[in-house]
């Protein structure tokens, strides 16, 4: 951006310094035909020219108007920037036959103004082809007004028959000002370029250190990608993991309550006995599809085939049934209509808070007690069982809490205060509809 705006106010003073060399001259040549006519000198200068000089008014309005022309143009044409390269084209065109035009105008006197157009299209035109294609007319052009090498076969009066009226003294004064506008165009220009191609130079390099970056993290994006595969497979493993542990322990410890409160009432009530093997039977059945699809990374068997409220209540009604321990189960909630992965969170909270009361706290009272507070779903469950004396989190309650963590939430559990027994707190923030709320 900085060299940038040295090249914008270098192309503004090249501007002004042209339009300052396109009103000199003709100028000089309105000044000298006045006081040559006003002197009763015409004759004389027209035997030394041999030939008659075209109005001087006519020069100056024509170049000064071709100039401030071909400048709107190049202004109008940095300001506006056109992505067809046709237009592009024709622009530059233009401007060539304009800086044509006043050379032309200026009778050949000066032609630096091609250097203030080839300034401009280098740095407009990108293509190389298209930059020598239109170099080439306005070096030739330069040349040619510069040396005035075209006056050798043409019928144009040279600038320097009208300074040959004026003295030495004047003569020198006026060819130290056109040498100096034309030395200062000469050295704006070079400046010019070389800002230019300097500025393109930290471009390339800017760009190509940006490439490199680009490789490098997308060398590192590769990596990260690599690395999220892999965690991604641990966690999944992980996962089924858990829904595997949630279900057999909890399918097992239910077999195994029933089967030994089976064994109890096999000789002392044979009917009763057969009728807890068959819920026993059944307990196994769906802990047997709840493996299969864990293994499948589906949610549990009694979640697809009802909503959250009656699966807990299946689940609840079964371990009843095969574990004979006493569960109270209470829910202010209102209506259990979550996303899937709080519903099936929710679910093996409970199934696994369960599981662990009876075989490991021996626990035959339960209390459940599910909640919403301010946008969170708190669940409480607890139990008279035996506690525990220090604490040491396995398999079910340390993926307890991962499930929990993925969704914003938190686990917390002990021994009951001042009573036997056991309790595990979990809150997580839920994401349904308000509406669906009671």
């Amino acid at each position: 951006m900085k060299n940038e705006k040295k090249l914008s106010e270098l192309s503004e003073i090249m501007r002004a310094l042209n339009l300052a060399v396109v009103l000199f001259y003709p100028l000089i040549v309105l000044t000298t035909t006045s006081r040559i006519c006003g002197s009763f000198h015409a004759y004389d200068f027209l035997l030394s020219v041999r030939q008659v000089p075209r109005s001087p008014w006519n020069m100056l309005l024509s170049s000064l108007c071709l100039y401030l022309l071909l400048c709107a143009v190049s202004v109008w044409k940095s300001k506006k920037e056109s992505n067809q390269m046709q237009h592009r084209l024709l622009i530059c065109i233009l401007e060539i036959l304009l800086c044509l035009g006043v050379t032309v105008s200026l009778d050949f006197y000066y032609s630096g103004a091609a250097l203030l157009v080839l300034a401009d299209l280098v740095h407009y035109v990108r293509n190389s082809v298209y930059r020598f294609c239109f170099a080439v007319p306005l070096i030739v052009l330069f040349a040619f007004g510069k040396y005035e090498i075209i006056f050798n076969n043409s019928r144009r009066i040279a600038f320097g028959a009208f300074l040959d009226y004026y003295s030495p003294s004047v003569q020198s004064y006026f060819t130290i000002i056109e040498s100096a506008m034309i030395s200062l165009n000469i050295l704006l220009f070079v400046l010019y370029m070389v800002l230019l191609f300097v500025g393109q130079r930290a471009e390339n390099v800017r760009i190509r250190k940006l490439n490199e970056q680009l490789n490098a993290a997308n060398t590192q994006l590769k990596t990260y990608a690599l690395e999220l595969e892999r965690m991604t497979e641990i966690r999944e493993r992980n996962r089924l993991a858990r829904e595997i542990h949630d279900t057999l322990g909890h399918t097992l410890t239910g077999i195994i309550a029933g089967a030994d409160a089976g064994l109890v009432l096999f000789e002392a009530a044979p009917a009763e006995s057969k009728k807890r093997l068959e819920i026993i039977a059944q307990s196994a059945r769906e802990g047997l599809n709840d493996v299969r699809r864990s293994i499948h990374a589906l949610r549990p068997d009694t979640l697809e085939k009802h909503s959250l409220e009656e699966a807990l209540e299946n689940l609840i009604e079964n371990f009843c049934l095969t574990t004979s321990a006493k569960i109270d189960y209470w829910q202010t909630a209102g209506t259990l209509d979550f996303a899937s992965d709080e519903e099936d969170t929710l679910y093996r909270v409970i199934q696994e808070s369960l599981t662990n009361a009876v075989r490991h706290g021996k626990a035959n009272e339960i209390e459940v007690r599910l909640a919403r507070q301010e946008g969170d779903i708190t669940i409480r469950i607890e139990d008279n069982g035996c506690g525990c004396g220090e604490l040491e989190e396995g398999f079910g309650l340390r993926h307890m809490r991962e499930r929990l963590q993925l969704l914003g939430g938190s686990l917390s559990c002990g021994n009951r205060d001042g009573e036997d027994g056991f309790f595990i707190a979990a809150r997580f923030p839920v994401r349904e509809r308000e509406e669906q709320h009671d």
